[in-house]
């Protein structure tokens, strides 16, 4: 064999397995991203089908999936959306389906760039309401631009980057049962940097449901599913049936 056709035969060699290593390692960041949209979908099939009136399960996600030996990490976006299936009458409640996307994360926003890893979806009666992540950050009031829209999109990298609780890297599912409808909440957290922030964001959501009711009074409760333990200044945890005056200390501008 000559000197350039052994050249040719080594280049060859390589390519096979440049192409083999890239085949294997696109299977086992397909078979991660999988498992991770089947497993946050099962957290929320549970608590939506669960007969209890009030459910409640707080979950975190991993910043980045590593999917070979040697392989950059891979940094994502997990998507909810929200679509309406069947429209309800006075017989019927309406169906709806819930959609979990995994998408390749990229600083361009252009839809045709899109890269969706995977994607799942689990349709119910219960009506899914998203709380968009931006309501995280301090002082910001839920209003009807963050509180059920119809899709939101969490970047857990960067609750490891920026170190704020205004980056979720995981979200609370917190099922409610009011004259028989189930309602389904996704309220996003960081439990990374602070571990309770979920209750306070469950906490929150709560007391802007409570601000919509025209005949409240300080004394008037939240409602009881969201009503939950919160921590105390001194790091234990109490229950206490908190109230519009709770709210109001709490966070002063959700009153605004």
């Amino acid at each position: 064999m000559s000197k350039m056709q052994m050249l040719f035969f080594a280049v060859g060699i390589g390519v096979v397995a440049f192409l083999f290593l890239n085949f294997v390692t696109s299977i086992g960041l397909q078979k991660n991203a999988d498992a991770l949209i089947v497993s946050n979908l099962k957290i929320i099939s549970d608590q939506t089908n669960s007969d209890l009136l009030c459910s409640f399960k707080q979950t975190s996600i991993p910043d980045k999936l590593v999917h070979g030996v040697g392989s950059a990490p891979f940094f994502y976006d997990l998507e909810f959306v929200t679509q309406e299936v069947l429209t309800g009458d006075s017989f019927n409640p309406p169906v709806n389906t819930l959609i979990l996307r995994l998408i390749e994360h990229k600083a361009s926003k252009d839809s045709s760039k899109i890269n969706v890893v995977s994607a799942r979806s689990i349709t119910s009666e219960a009506e899914f309401i998203l709380i968009d992540p931006s309501f995280l950050a301090d002082l910001t009031p839920l209003n009807e631009s963050t509180y059920k829209v119809p899709t939101i999109s969490l970047y857990p990298r960067a609750a490891s980057t920026q170190g704020t609780a205004a980056a979720p890297n995981g979200f609370v599912v917190l099922k409610e049962v009011v004259n028989g409808r189930k309602f389904v909440y996704i309220i996003p957290c960081a439990s990374e940097k602070e571990p309770n922030n979920c209750l306070m964001n469950v906490f929150r959501v709560g007391c802007y449901k409570l601000k919509q009711k025209p005949d409240k009074t300080s004394d008037t409760l939240i409602d009881s599913c969201f009503n939950i333990i919160l921590p105390s200044t001194d790091s234990s945890l109490k229950t206490k049936n908190y109230t519009w005056k709770d709210c109001v200390t709490m966070f002063p501008a959700i009153a605004s």
